[in-house]
């Protein structure tokens, strides 16, 4: 199936649809040319997409989008060189291979393309001319991939350093790397080991001035063995000399490995056992019935607090297995300087209890549910980050966090039950979780994620991180003109596409849709622009929102100074509206009609027969299309929603209205809807709604 920017995707098969795994940027004057590239391509087993642009402001929005994994620039385009193409390739998708596209093959053209940047030079006017094509594409696509890949691991690889060198510097053990016998690192308790502020100090220094000198031949010969590959992994028990010339015994294990093709000596020394003073043990009141007394103060002033107290149960996971590693005393070891470190990450008023062996409570206040959530998810991370240090080991622990945001009217002793069987459950099943319980938290919750969604769409309009993907309304006359529908997606900060049903609730709530409905809107209309030189007529079906329909005089100024550059030609657009909108504002839908109309474009009512007035609803307003709302074709075999469709189906022809129905299914249920006289159908069996690949969608293709 050809699939060009410019030209609308027909309707196929959802496995056809997912089969499409890369995405070739074709830049010429002719759509025909992106066609017979992936015509010949998809033929020849490669499930390649082409996307079909002309000019250089399309290159820049499509690679700002997200690069394809190759661009075939055609030679001689006044509005899209190659030399400026492969330049803004170069900045805004350095890896992005250019590829010189012309209809025949001369050996100059491609030593020009290749000394202006291009990786090789095509053409497309024969068999062997596109064979040639074929692997040029592959061979780029495949190299193009793997230095994506390089990247990516490069990014982990940064990733893993950095986190090293934090474990490093937060760890009580001393750690120093040493290359060639000199000091290349050493991390903060290194340097405080032998007297010194930072390690920083002690880089460059042979490891032998630290020695005490009784002891360096021992050190000599241990590291040349280890070199050597010759020791036991034996420890090393020597003296290193403290900056004030006192004599520091230490028991280090030396190991090997190697950093920048050279050999690199880690020198490891375990911290001594934390000495507990009697404050450190004393930290929080050890118990339940404390934490149960305070419990119950904080319910009963909850209401006089102006910020969210939360009652917090904190579960060490796994602490079976915790204690036989370290064994009792060590496990309790740590427990306690966890208490004592938790107790740090409190606010002024918080408190902390020992619940339990393996348990801590804790009364916290935040300003709503939403900053205790992020508070607690932020205990889990950090705390995994730690290493809480026992008399003979090192202690890694992993915490589960349940909250309870109390508002004054809940019982302590439920509260406490609530977060033990939560915090229990969680734990058991793999833990280092975080859980917010309670109406109070639900809400908060639920307020803070529209919120998110909000400043998601807003900044996504002032980004431009929009995209359509188009669905086919498929014909059941043989209608040759394409008919799809509008869908409108949002690209997140972090790549992800939201669909509508994701973030519209949030967009109306922060009065957003009449914002999306103009930017839906002007990227159709440039859709349709693109295909004055295609060869398929089609017909686009958008979305508008209430917002818009209630300002409909301020969008038909919109729209009537938009479409003074290209008038819309006939029925190239169809806009709908929601029957449940229109008939709150059937004086507006009038006036906004008829303004359509006006402008050349075509009034169509969805989500229709589900008001209490469906049938009058198509005498007052000039209605070209009607589409029944989804519960038609889930409830199709239902006899009074059979009997209502049919009723309604008999007034459209009357009135000579089109009619489609959605959400199709079933194939059965789709020959029915053709012995009833459904003009078209849509769904997901007849396809998945998918990305026209324009240059402003080529990037989120795949």
């Amino acid at each position: 199936m050809p699939t060009s920017a410019v030209s609308l995707i027909t309707a196929t098969p959802p496995a056809a649809n997912q089969a499409s795994g890369h995405v070739a940027l074709v830049i010429s004057d002719s759509e025909s040319i992106a066609k017979r590239i992936e015509s010949y391509l998809r033929n020849a087993g490669h499930p390649l997409r082409t996307a079909w642009v002309t000019d250089l402001e399309d290159v820049e929005e499509a690679l700002r989008r997200g690069a394809p994994d190759l661009v075939l620039c055609a030679d001689g385009l006044a509005d899209a060189p190659l030399r400026d193409v492969v330049d803004l390739c170069r900045r805004l998708a350095p890896d992005l291979p250019v590829v010189l596209l012309t209809p025949q093959f001369a050996p100059e053209d491609t030593v020009a393309a290749m000394a202006t940047g291009a990786r090789d030079h095509v053409a497309y006017d024969d068999l062997r001319h596109l064979r040639h094509l074929e692997l040029v594409t592959l061979r780029e696509i495949a190299a193009h991939q793997h230095l994506r890949e390089l990247r990516a691991t490069q990014k982990r690889l940064q990733i893993f350093e950095s986190r090293h060198h934090e474990l490093l510097s937060g760890t009580n053990d001393a750690v120093a790397h040493i290359q060639e016998g000199i000091l290349a690192h050493a991390n903060p308790a290194f340097a405080h080991l032998l007297g010194h502020d930072d390690g920083e100090a002690l880089i460059g220094t042979p490891l032998m001035d630290l020695v005490a000198p009784d002891f360096v031949p021992k050190v000599k010969e241990q590291i040349k063995l280890l070199l050597r590959g010759k020791t036991d992994n034996r420890t090393l028990d020597c003296c290193l000399l403290h900056a004030d010339g006192r004599r520091v015994a230490i028991n280090a294990r030396l190991t090997v490995s190697e950093s920048e093709g050279e050999q690199l000596i880690e020198m490891l020394i375990r911290a001594e056992a934390a000495q507990l003073t009697p404050d450190t043990a004393a930290v929080a009141p050890t118990g339940r019935l404390p934490f149960f007394e305070n419990l119950g103060a904080a319910i009963a002033g909850a209401a006089q607090q102006k910020q969210q107290r939360a009652a917090v149960l904190i579960a060490i996971d796994h602490y079976a297995a915790l204690e036989e590693q370290l064994g009792l005393h060590d496990a309790e070891q740590a427990v306690l300087q966890l208490l004592d470190w938790i107790k740090g990450k409190l606010g002024a008023g918080d408190q902390v209890f020992r619940f339990s062996t393996h348990e801590l409570a804790a009364l916290v206040t935040q300003r709503d549910a939403g900053v205790i959530q992020q508070w607690g998810e932020a205990l889990i991370r950090e705390t995994g980050k730690q290493i809480f240090n026992t008399a003979g080991h090192e202690a890694h622990l992993a915490l589960t966090v349940v909250a309870y945001p109390f508002s004054g009217s809940e019982q302590a002793s439920a509260i406490a039950a609530e977060l033990v069987r939560a915090a229990r459950a969680l734990s058991a099943k793999g833990g280092r979780q975080f859980a917010n319980l309670g109406a109070t938290a639900q809400h908060s919750l639920q307020e803070r994620e529209l919120e998110r969604k909000a400043e998601m769409v807003r900044k996504a309009l002032a980004d431009n991180r929009l995209k359509l993907a188009y669905q086919s309304i498929a014909s059941l006359e043989g209608d040759t003109r394409q008919h799809f529908d509008v869908l409108v997606r949002v690209i997140d900060e972090e790549g992800r596409e939201v669909h509508a049903s994701e973030f519209i609730k949030a967009a109306e709530r922060s009065a957003q849709m009449a914002a999306i409905d103009r930017w839906v809107v002007l990227r159709a209309l440039k859709m349709q622009a693109k295909r004055d030189g295609a060869q398929e007529a089609s017909s686009l079906f958008v979305k508008l929102s209430e917002d818009t329909l209630k300002d409909s005089e301020a969008f038909i100024a919109w729209l009537q100074e938009q479409l003074k550059a290209r008038p819309l030609r006939p029925g190239e657009m169809v806009f709908e509206l929601q029957e449940l909108v229109l008939q709150n504002h059937i004086r507006k839908a009038k006036l906004l009609a008829k303004a359509l109309g006006d402008l050349g474009a075509q009034f169509a009512i969805e989500h229709f027969g589900v008001g209490s007035n469906s049938a009058q609803m198509i005498e007052h307003l000039p209605v070209r299309f009607l589409k029944f709302h989804q519960s038609y074709a889930k409830n199709f075999g239902d006899k009074e929603t059979h009997k209502r469709m049919s009723a309604l189906m008999d007034l459209a022809k009357q009135k000579q209205i089109k009619t489609i129905v959605s959400h199709i299914e079933d194939a059965n249920v789709m020959a029915r809807l053709w012995q009833m006289g459904v003009n078209f159908i849509q769904g997901y069996h007849v396809q998945e709604p998918e990305v026209v690949l324009l240059s402003a969608e080529v990037g989120t293709a795949r």
